[in-house]
């Protein structure tokens, strides 16, 4: 509870948010990140101001206009329901008055025609607590006037303003806050119930809203004695990741082992990870790490592992440039199996495997795996790759940018 309230006042005492120019949103993101909703009106976008200069132009044009539309009494009468309605439905939206644009067309219809979206009603904005008006003012009357210069002049306050945890060491007195701005941002934090919220996302809640899923990278790095804890649509998250885990191990073991060969029988020495974004970068981190360390260096001595994340084909060549496809490895790492840069990098991998072997639908399935999500599974095993072995799956419920905990 206390790192977390720490790292949440660390970020949200940034003088942007302390400033009042944001908005933090009630559905907390596994970091604790803010997000700016843009609580804008697509109905001002509709209607454009008219001249006052030519109030009675405009309103001859607006006449005309409304007799396209008024075929009899009735009809106007089904206009001003509806618009009527609409307006009803779009409480929340700043208030538009109908009138007409310049080209003397009315209003009425088009907003009309906007769709409306009551399915899914959303809370009072943050920013319009009692907690949030506390820390506008306190930003007014107390942080603008300041500068940090002298805030770290106090020595209590410097004290205060850190957190220690597992050997990382946070210092956020550098932040323009005092202990007072502290107090109101834990204030804030549990007005919109932020702990319980944090605690929603390890149990499996579907916090993100946008496209109902749950956000568990959190089950990635959780251990077997936690099977059986969490759930998503009544499936043990924990359990389906060390299942994976597991066939990982499993595969792993026999390639290095060298009961893993290519299609002529050779037993292969070359790796080259075909991604883009998270699924690129966080794996080529970890071996950016790995192979200055002791037993990186020598578990790894032999093979060479080579990433391709461009889609350049001077990039594709260098990648290759001196291994045997009788003895390389394609691991294609992407979620949906269908962004665009990494599909094309690995379309251009299986035709440099076939111009080598031929074309035979063995040399994918012996010389190429796939990292992807389980909802892939089809599109997987349409680019001709043996789901059964060869296919290392993660959910939607965990981000690209996470992957790298999981099957990645």
């Amino acid at each position: 509870m206390a790192i977390t309230n720490t790292f949440l006042v660390a970020f949200v005492a940034h003088h942007s948010i302390i400033g009042g120019q944001s908005f933090l949103s009630p559905h907390p993101v596994p970091s604790i990140v803010k997000r700016h909703h843009q609580f804008s009106s697509t109905l001002r976008d509709i209607v454009e101001s008219s001249d006052n200069d030519n109030n009675e132009r405009i309103e001859f044009q607006l006449e005309s206009a409304k007799s396209e539309f008024n075929d009899g009494s009735q009809q106007q009468q089904r206009l001003d329901t509806t618009t009527t309605t609409t307006q009803q439905q779009y409480n929340n939206y700043p208030e538009v008055t109908p009138q007409a644009d310049k080209l003397g067309r009315s209003a009425d219809p088009q907003i009309s025609r906007v769709p409306p979206n009551n399915s899914n009603p959303q809370p009072p904005l943050v920013s319009s607590t009692q907690e949030w008006k506390n820390l506008q003012r306190h930003a007014a009357e107390t942080i603008q006037p300041s500068h940090l210069r002298d805030m770290i002049q106090d020595p209590t306050r410097c004290d205060a303003m850190y957190a220690e945890h597992d050997g990382v060491y946070l210092d956020y007195s550098r932040q323009q806050a005092t202990l007072e701005t502290m107090d109101l941002l834990f204030d804030l934090a549990e007005k919109q119930e932020l702990t319980q919220r944090i605690q929603g996302m390890f149990n499996g809640e579907k916090i993100n809203f946008t496209e109902d899923r749950a956000v568990l990278h959190t089950a990635l790095r959780a251990g077997k004695d936690e099977i059986g804890t969490v759930f998503v649509d009544d499936l043990d998250a924990i359990k389906e990741v060390h299942d994976v885990l597991d066939q990982i191990k499993k595969f792993t073991e026999a390639f290095r082992s060298g009961q893993i060969t290519g299609s002529t029988g050779k037993r292969m020495r070359n790796i080259v990870s075909v991604g883009i974004g998270g699924s690129y970068l966080g794996p080529e981190f970890l071996h950016e790490v790995l192979k200055t360390e002791a037993e990186g260096i020598n578990s790894s001595l032999g093979y060479d592992l080579r990433f391709l994340a461009n889609v350049d084909p001077v990039d594709v060549e260098r990648t290759c440039a001196d291994l045997d496809p009788e003895e390389t490895l394609i691991i294609i790492v992407s979620k949906t199996f269908t962004t665009a840069e990494t599909m094309l990098n690995a379309r251009t991998m299986r035709q440099w495997l076939w111009d080598f072997m031929g074309d035979d639908i063995d040399v994918v399935r012996k010389h190429v795996v796939a990292c992807s999500s389980v909802s892939a599974t089809e599109r997987v095993k349409a680019f001709g790759i043996d789901t059964e072995n060869y296919f290392f799956r993660f959910w939607d419920w965990v981000g690209g940018r996470y992957s790298v905990c999981g099957a990645a």
